[in-house]
């Protein structure tokens, strides 16, 4: 099962951990997800983070700097991610487990 971590400050999402591994299909598309909301992160916006991962898989932490927390593209990137993490946990409960941790 795929164990995601939303991290909050006053119920805006500025970070996130994803853990372990799932079926291909869904293991995939959580992969896609949260790669390109940090590439596009680090592409789009100014905002500084700090990212921490297991090259072989199966883990990916990253959490904005407290700066950028209010930063307008930042949080409607992460609330994409956190939309689509969504989508496919309703579509895959017994794959991807979602909790939030207030930061």
């Amino acid at each position: 099962m795929i164990k995601v971590l939303l991290y909050q400050k006053s119920n805006k999402v500025v970070g996130f951990e994803i853990k372990n591994h799932g079926k291909d299909i869904v293991c995939s598309a959580v992969s896609i997800l949260s790669l390109n909301t940090v590439n596009s992160i680090e592409a789009f916006t100014q905002s500084k983070f700090n990212l921490d991962y297991d090259v072989n898989g199966g883990f990916l932490k990253f959490i904005i700097d407290s700066d950028f927390f209010n930063c307008e593209k930042t949080s409607l990137l992460l609330n994409s991610l956190e939309l689509g993490l969504k989508g496919i946990e309703a579509e895959y409960p017994k794959e991807v487990l979602i909790k939030y941790k207030e930061v």
